[in-house]
């Protein structure tokens, strides 16, 4: 499963973004997170051999993450002498399954973009960043109604490549 390079690094590449964000989900520090995702990555690397198959190792790595996340919580605390045993039962009790798969859909999502044609895959960008249709056409320097139409075979086009059911949930999930 990742007991070669070429397989780790594959799945490195895959996740690690995530695994960041994630991690910034908990200790809104992106600096911070990034290490915190690279030190999951290496223990995920030393244990490889541990693991059958990669859902069981996208697990280990995001919980991982979220130990590291809360230990640095702690420490972070510890070091400002300010102990909110509130906030941290927050992160603890965090609904991690949600976080793991909201991080989890996106990713899928962003592979699907990326075998969008070069336009569509910008109109679905500017979307997901909550521009309007006005605003996407402004930006790109189309008409609104290329975009209205581009929009519409794009999601055509990711509907077809996550299939119908997975696209509905995924609109719900990201809002």
């Amino acid at each position: 499963m990742l007991d070669s390079n070429r397989e780790f690094k594959d799945f490195f590449e895959r996740y690690f973004d995530a695994v960041c964000r994630f991690s910034q989900q908990i200790t809104k520090d992106g600096d911070v997170a990034q290490d915190i995702a690279q030190e999951s990555f290496v223990r995920l690397y030393e244990r490889r051999g541990d693991f059958d198959a990669l859902e069981k190792a996208r697990s280990f790595v995001y919980l991982t993450a979220r130990n590291l996340s809360i230990d640095w919580l702690r420490t972070r605390k510890m070091t400002e002498s300010v102990i909110d045993l509130e906030e941290e039962e927050k992160y603890i009790d965090l609904p991690c399954l949600h976080e793991i798969t909201y991080q989890e859909t996106l990713r899928l999502l962003r592979e699907a973009i990326k075998h969008l044609p070069p336009q569509m895959r910008e109109i679905i960008r500017h979307t997901l960043d909550e521009k309007t249709n006005n605003e996407i056409a402004d930006a790109m320097g189309i008409s609104v109604n290329t975009v209205k139409t581009q929009k519409k075979a794009a999601y055509q086009k990711l509907r077809d490549m996550l299939g119908k059911e997975y696209f509905s949930f995924l609109l719900l999930l990201l809002g």
